[in-house]
Order: structure tokens, then C-alpha cells, then sequence
């Protein structure tokens, strides 16, 4: 005898379980358990185990694990259909969040970017912004991960995407470009008094290189280390002299002489540095930053002046 199948129903909707179908969501939209495990905070034992419970209760199986990442089955396709609309719904729903200050309401919206435009960007931006509306207050959330604007529950996310996801567009999210940058390579004045200038990019194989440990399975690993492998044969690397996690410590670490940087000029900590652009004509590849935002709140007077500010300002 066939089971019939389980999915979301009149019969069922009471019962249904919400909780796991919001972990089920997060799996579709990262990809993979991993992934998912972290933007849920939770273990990946637990996710794993709350997904076998949510595939029983419906009466089949959602996902498929695949190396380097799970696939939804058909039926995981159509929950997926089900239950992605609702989460919007009742963000939509909720309307406005606001918080008290004194006697006044402000009106509070949350931005999700990159820990690097977080912190030499957009923080400023948004700070003059904030000084000049005074009825509204933010909340800034870093994380290099990609957001999911409708479960993170944030009003604004500002981030470089996947070209691919741009194409595939989020259904409920509108996507509008913002502002790129471009990495350029730095060094300090000792450091070039000690080693001598690179000529050209083939040249950085005799230098000493400063890069971000990040591992390969970081969203922006190539953007992060393009310096790693310039001027390098097809599948080799430079050996770095120093790694570091910390921004601020990389670019110390080059004005101390230690050895060269990939940064961007737009970043305020690289523009008040003494490091000097070296092989000047040799840069990434722009990297694109995103303004995304639901799209219950395209027509909001905040958001809509919040993204037009960000735009002049950024292109000016």
C-alpha cells in the first residue's frame, strides 16, 4: 500500500511542526547541513535529527545528501514551495519593529553586511544617516556568511552575491547594486627600502606575502586571497610570512614591513595607513555589493532613503 503523502494540508496544518520546517528552509537555502547548522546556531547532530523527525511526520524523504552539499527531492521541492511564502507572510505581517526611547517611538531597522564593510563603510554611512533621523535606530549585524534576509529577520542586507543567485532571484526579495570595490596591492616605504618594488606580478614570487587564513569553503575565499595566488602557476600559491584573521592586524603587519597586502583603497584604515599602491595597474576584479531588502518593503519610506542615501553617497 502506497503512503499517501503528508505535506501541508487543511487536515494537517495544526500539527504541522513550524520549528522544524524553519531548519528544513535554512537546508534549502545554504545548501548543506553545515552551513545550515551554523546560521541556525545549532549542533548539526541535532539539525540532522530534527530533519529525520520532520521527514517522518510528512511521510517522505525532503533531501538528498550529495558531496558538498544536499538536493532537494521532489517532494522536499514542494514543501519548500509551501512553506517559503509563509515565512515572508509573517515577517510581512509583523510589520515595523520599534524600540522606546524616553517618550518617543523610533523606528529600529536591523542591516546584515560583511564584517570588512561593516566595519570600514557602511558603519560610517549609516552613522551619519542615523545623526541626521534621529526617529530611526539600527542595528548593525556582521557576518561574512550570505544572509537570508526573510529568517535572519533583517530589513536590509548589504553583501557581494553569487552571480548565479542574482540570476535564480529569491522569490519576496529584491536585489539592487550598490557600490563595488577593487583590491589593489600595498606595501610600506621600509618594506620597499629592504626588498626593493615588484616590477611585475611574476616578480611576487621573490616578496614576502601577507594574506587571511580563511579556508576554501569561505564564501569570498577568492576575493579574500586573490593575492595568494597572483604572478603564481596555474594551481600554486604563495607561501605567506604572516596570516591573520583580523584587518586591522594584516595592515599592521604591513606597515611594519613585513611584507605585502591585498586591500582595498576604499577601506578608511587603508587610506590613513602609510602603505603605498605597488604594480599599480594590477587589480581584482570588482567586487559587487548588493542592496537587498524584502519586497513588503519596497514601498517604505525609511528603507527606499536609507538605500538612496547609500547610493549617492557611494557612487560619489
Amino acid at each position: 500500500m502506497v503512503k499517501k503523502n503528508k505535506l501541508i494540508t487543511a487536515s494537517n496544518f495544526k500539527d504541522f511542526d513550524w520549528n522544524k520546517a524553519k531548519l528544513f528552509y535554512h537546508i534549502a537555502k545554504c545548501g548543506s547541513f553545515t552551513k545550515a547548522a551554523r546560521l541556525a546556531d545549532i549542533d548539526q547532530s541535532v539539525l540532522t535529527r530534527q530533519i529525520q523527525i520532520l521527514e517522518t511526520q510528512v511521510g517522505c524523504p525532503l533531501l538528498v545528501r550529495k558531496t558538498g552539499g544536499v538536493t532537494l527531492t521532489r517532494k522536499g521541492e514542494e514543501l519548500l514551495a509551501q512553506v517559503a511564502p509563509f515565512f515572508l507572510g509573517m515577517k510581512s505581517f509583523c510589520g515595523h519593529s520599534y524600540v522606546q526611547a524616553g517618550t518617543e517611538k523610533k523606528r529600529k531597522v536591523r542591516i546584515a553586511t560583511t564584517h570588512a564593510l561593516a566595519a570600514y563603510i557602511i558603519s560610517d554611512l549609516i552613522l551619519d544617516y542615523a545623526r541626521g533621523n534621529p526617529h530611526v535606530s539600527f542595528e548593525m549585524i556582521a557576518d561574512d556568511y550570505s544572509t537570508d534576509i526573510i529568517l535572519n529577520d533583517v530589513d536590509i542586507a548589504i553583501q557581494p552575491l553569487d552571480p548565479r543567485l542574482i540570476a535564480k532571484k529569491t522569490e519576496g526579495v529584491q536585489y539592487e547594486f550598490l557600490f563595488s570595490v577593487e583590491k589593489r596591492l600595498y606595501a610600506s616605504p621600509e618594506y620597499i627600502s629592504t626588498y626593493g618594488e615588484p616590477k611585475t606580478v611574476n616578480d611576487l614570487a621573490n616578496h614576502h606575502i601577507i594574506a587571511f587564513p580563511q579556508p576554501e569553503t569561505h564564501p569570498f575565499y577568492r576575493d579574500i586571497n586573490w593575492i595568494l595566488t597572483l604572478g603564481m602557476p596555474e594551481g600554486e600559491s604563495h607561501n605567506p610570512v604572516y596570516i591573520s584573521n583580523s584587518i586591522e592586524s594584516l595592515i599592521r603587519a604591513a606597515e611594519k614591513g613585513i611584507g605585502i597586502i591585498g586591500s582595498y583603497e576604499e577601506f578608511r584604515i587603508i587610506k590613513h595607513s602609510d602603505l603605498k599602491n605597488i604594480l599599480p595597474n594590477i587589480k581584482d576584479k570588482p567586487l559587487k555589493a548588493y542592496f537587498i531588502y524584502p519586497d513588503y518593503l519596497k514601498e517604505d519610506e525609511i528603507i527606499m532613503s536609507i538605500k538612496n542615501y547609500l547610493m549617492e553617497k557611494l557612487n560619489n
